[in-house]
């Protein structure tokens, strides 16, 4: 028995809602994001580092250096600060976050002389890039079906 177009069309919207919402769903555990206020600065300049969604002590790094930061609890976040050391040469360094099993960075700027500081700057860890292209690749996969279902329907019309 062939369904009628009516309900075709209104079986695909759903599917197509569910996709939708399927793919805006924000994980249970929300991926950290650290964020470096300044990002640039020259040595002796105080940097502050927050890791937001970080429900716990959380530990960061200046890669390339002996540089570690404690980032202890406050509410749904772990914030703590720096000051870049006498001897950190000017150049761009990693701030590697580290939270329980997640972990995200940012980058930080090292200047010469004693500049204007710039506003703070983040990256989000990898989870949140996994979750934005998987729902782009559900909405494109569903607007593909969309698409098959029309181009079938007007064939045999």
């Amino acid at each position: 028995m062939r369904m009628p177009q009516p309900f075709r069309g209104m079986l695909a919207a759903i599917g197509l809602s569910a996709a939708i919402v399927l793919s805006t769903a924000v994980p249970a555990n929300a991926a950290i994001t650290v964020t470096l206020s300044p990002t640039a600065g020259a040595v002796g300049t105080r940097v502050d580092a927050l890791a937001s969604n970080c429900n716990q002590n959380a530990t960061a790094v200046v890669e390339g250096t002996d540089v570690s930061i404690a980032l202890p609890r406050n509410n749904n976040n772990a914030q703590g600060n720096f000051t870049v050391p006498q001897g950190m040469k000017t150049g761009t360094y990693t701030v590697l976050v580290t939270c329980g099993s997640d972990s995200a960075s940012a980058k930080f700027t090292v200047t010469s002389g004693s500049g204007a500081a710039t506003g703070g700057g983040s990256t989000a860890s990898d989870a949140s890039s996994a979750v934005l292209w998987s729902g782009a690749g559900i909405v494109l996969a569903a607007a593909a079906g969309m698409w098959l279902l029309k181009r079938r329907s007007s064939a045999a019309a």
